[in-house]
């Protein structure tokens, strides 16, 4: 027993080593907050249920043609959700809003975009019907509908807003929103690079399911985010 205890403990001893390296560097509240965003952001841009929607809108068009597409709904996308957040706290000043009204109105939002997903629907909030039938018509279809409001709608301004606001005397938290952003950016240029692809796999019933699991996901995220704002408004009494 105490032979492999000595076996062991080097082991244990270098992995203790790491995580503790690992926390020093960036501790662990960080990596969660970052893990949350990321997963936040993901859920609600949702690009695997956005995958259908494509399919059926680059419809006979060339690969070429779709990458092209694609590139400009993630830039749109990219846009947009960056842009507002960035000027988030601007925009609060002009109006008067408080963060944690913010935070109340936004959840509300957040979760009727959630319960839409959760009873196999696109909401009306990322795309309307007269938006997708206006897109036949159209060349660049990667800004409209596909870049906003699919990807880009209300719900996933609002989230990056919130998360980047929320701790505003905190920079690291913003550097880590950044990067959660750019990384899902990254993430669903990848999975409508291979929409084709995955759209074989899993079909429209495949897409739905993703969708309603993701949709439970920004439900608690809705929910999380009234709590905290009605949580924050009852601190200013």
């Amino acid at each position: 027993m105490l032979l492999v205890e000595r076996c062991q403990s080097p082991a244990v001893q270098n992995r203790k080593s790491f995580l503790s390296l690992l926390e020093s560097l960036l501790p662990l509240d960080y990596i969660f907050f970052f893990l949350t965003v990321f997963a936040a952001i993901f859920s609600i841009l949702n690009p695997v249920g956005a995958v259908p929607i494509l399919v059926s809108l680059t419809e006979g068009y060339t690969l070429k043609e779709r990458d092209t597409v694609i590139r400009i709904s993630i830039a749109v996308a990219g846009g947009m959700i960056l842009g507002f957040m960035f000027l988030g706290t601007y925009i609060f000043d002009i109006f008067g809003i408080d963060i944690y009204d913010f935070q109340i109105a936004g959840g509300i939002l957040v979760f009727k975009v959630a319960f839409d997903m959760l009873q196999g629907r696109t909401s009306n909030t990322k795309i309307t019907a007269a938006e997708e039938e206006e897109s036949k018509q159209r060349s660049a279809i990667g800004v409209a509908p596909i870049g906003t409001p699919l990807l880009a709608g209300p719900g996933s301004i609002t989230t990056a807003i919130i998360y980047y606001n929320e701790r505003s005397g905190v920079y690291v938290d913003k550097i880590l929103v950044i990067i959660a952003i750019l990384l899902v950016l990254a993430t669903s240029f990848l999975v409508l690079r291979y929409s084709l692809g995955i759209f074989k796999r899993i079909g429209n019933t495949g897409s739905l399911i993703v969708s309603r699991i993701m949709g439970l996901l920004i439900a608690s995220v809705g929910v999380g985010f009234i709590v905290a704002g009605i949580a924050g408004v009852m601190t200013l009494f």
